[in-house]
C-alpha cells in the first residue's frame, strides 16, 4: 500500500491507539497494524468500515500501468 494511504489512516486514527481503533473495526490489532505498516492490504469490505468509523468518503480509482492504446 501506497505511503500516502498509510500516512492518511495513521491522521484518521487521530489519537485512538492501534487497539481501540480495531477494535472498532472489529479486526485484531495485528491484522491493523499490517495495514497501516503497509505489509497488507485491505480489503474493500475493510477500506468502506475505515471510511463509515472516519465519517469519510471512500474513493476507488483504476489507472493503468501502462498507456493503452485508442
Amino acid at each position: 500500500m501506497e505511503l500516502a494511504f498509510r500516512e492518511s489512516l495513521k491522521k484518521m486514527r487521530g489519537t485512538k491507539s492501534k487497539e481501540k481503533f480495531s477494535q472498532e473495526l472489529e479486526m485484531s490489532r495485528s491484522n491493523y497494524s499490517r495495514i497501516e505498516s503497509g505489509k497488507s492490504d485491505p480489503t474493500i469490505k475493510t477500506l468502506e468500515q475505515i471510511a463509515k468509523l472516519t465519517n469519510s468518503t471512500l474513493v476507488v480509482d483504476l489507472i493503468p500501468n501502462e498507456p493503452t492504446e485508442p
